[in-house]
């Protein structure tokens, strides 16, 4: 293993922890009464501004800028997807079978990689993604016992990351990792924005939620920070499955 391969890992790992901390985080608003679309914008809010802040204060101004604005609108888009889909299953299922099922990501980021990116097929890998898709089946055992609707939205949850991470690698050929945080919390906040405004709930600003709200919005800018300079350093296939 070189050394980039070796740091976008531990960049993974980083990433891993922050997505953990993230989903506790949701799943205490979703228990105190705030739905999903709401919850998107304020983790897309408060992460737009600690982007900006991190920015001004390194004085890199140019991050603020892109020749990408295409590439950042289809990622953010199938990441939007994502991200609804998580969110949506953390408000109906225990956490561990939501952090189960999205652990699917790198089996979907790999069969990704290999299709879109065209990465190399090894015998390891095509067993990785074989006992990935066994773990599913052991998971959710279907025929015994009855799936709930949830379930699946998880697993759409899990391509969309998958599929993000996938277009992220390309967007930071040319951008930095904290660019691409920026257009992302600057895209998807009027697009939580667009459907939070049909069943809007203000937060009940205890000293829980406000915890939780920035937890959401400190940690979906570490994650993608980590993820995009993990991904910028290391194959999809063999980063991803740190995330594990």
């Amino acid at each position: 293993m070189n050394r980039d391969t070796l740091w976008g890992a531990l960049w993974m790992a980083v990433a891993a922890c922050c997505f953990v901390t993230m989903g506790v985080a949701a799943r205490e608003l979703h228990l105190s009464g705030m739905n999903t679309p709401n919850i998107m914008v304020w983790r897309s809010g408060f992460g737009l501004i600690l982007t900006t802040v991190l920015i001004l204060l390194t004085g890199h101004i140019s991050q603020f800028r892109t020749q990408q604005k295409r590439g950042h609108l289809v990622r953010n888009s199938v990441h939007f997807v994502g991200q609804f889909s998580w969110f949506y299953a953390l408000g109906y299922l225990p956490l561990v079978l939501v952090t189960s099922l999205n652990a699917t990501v790198p089996l979907w980021g790999a069969i990704f990689a290999l299709l879109y990116l065209k990465e190399q097929v090894t015998l390891q890998r095509a067993v990785v993604i074989a006992l990935a898709f066994a773990g599913v089946l052991i998971v959710l055992r279907p025929g015994a016992m009855e799936i709930h609707h949830a379930a699946f939205v998880a697993l759409i949850g899990a391509m969309g990351y998958a599929g993000a991470a996938i277009l992220a690698k390309e967007l930071t050929q040319q951008d930095s990792a904290m660019t691409v945080v920026f257009w992302m919390m600057l895209l998807q906040l009027p697009m939580a924005f667009s459907l939070a405004i049909w069943d809007w709930t203000w937060p009940a600003w205890t000293l829980s939620d406000a915890f939780c709200i920035i937890i959401i919005g400190s940690t979906g800018v570490l994650a993608h920070f980590a993820m995009a300079t993990g991904l910028k350093k290391a194959d999809i296939s063999i980063a991803m499955p740190v995330t594990y």
